[in-house]
């Protein structure tokens, strides 16, 4: 008896990261009163503070730049950066 060929096919899905944390060196979209603009994180953590993370043009550490909430950004997988959720 001849036993039938199993043909296995592997559907490739595109994985999609939801992340859930920001992470150094992540852009973040913020949105100014006169135009947008893209940052990047430069530090996750914050002396005295946990919800915030400190956002510059540079990403480097000691720089000019500014405070966001973590909570008010959500991670846009297309443009992969992190966008305001309002």
């Amino acid at each position: 008896m001849e036993r039938p060929a199993v043909l296995v096919i592997l559907l490739v899905r595109k994985k999609q990261h939801n992340r859930t944390t920001m992470q150094v060196g992540d852009r973040v979209l913020v949105n100014r009163p006169i135009r947008k603009e893209v940052f990047i994180i430069a530090r996750v953590e914050i002396p005295h503070c946990n919800e915030r993370v400190f956002v510059t043009k540079s990403g480097g550490d000691f720089t000019i730049g500014l405070k966001l909430w973590k909570a008010d950004y959500a991670w846009n997988d297309g443009n992969k950066m992190w966008t305001p959720k309002h």
